[in-house]
């Protein structure tokens, strides 16, 4: 019963510091999300997206394709992205263990449609990270998956 007891205070005496890492580790991925994966893309830097993509990385487009880390690499160094506007917003956590997340959020920004009509592009995305101490961001990308892909006309 006292080894009960004890062991119930030492759990609650250590949940306000798993809060408080976990904002923290939310505070970090959204800066990732919403800042440093998109400017691997904006300024081309494929050793950047490298660093960050696991070997394994896959990603799942809003028609089915997948590509590889390889093809992002690729796609990086060949294609100029500076979309207007560009903005992600982060919609949820969704934590698989204390070192594996799903974020899910929304990417923002305005172009033109196929008609060359201005619209508001949008995606969502659900990308799933791994903690990696020793890397730049503390995390590594393990695969994202975009859909429900529109251009809403402005």
């Amino acid at each position: 019963m006292k080894f009960a007891a004890i062991a119930g205070i030492a759990v609650i005496a250590a949940a306000p510091a798993a809060a408080s890492d976990r904002a923290e580790d939310e505070a970090a991925l959204t800066l990732i999300k919403t800042q440093t994966w998109p400017g691997f893309y904006r300024g081309q830097d494929a050793d950047g997206l490298g660093a960050f993509l696991d070997p394994a990385f896959v990603n799942i487009g809003p028609d089915g394709s997948v590509s590889t880390r390889a093809d992002e690499l690729t796609w990086v160094r060949s294609t100029p992205w500076n979309p207007a506007n560009f903005r992600y917003e982060v919609e949820r956590f969704v934590w698989l263990k204390d070192d594996l997340v799903i974020v899910i959020g929304k990417g923002l920004s305005e172009r033109q449609d196929d008609n060359g009509e201005a619209c508001e592009h949008s995606y969502t995305s659900s990308n799933l990270l791994e903690r990696a101490p020793g890397t730049a961001n503390g995390w590594r990308a393990l695969s994202s998956h975009v859909s429900g892909l529109s251009c809403d006309p402005l």
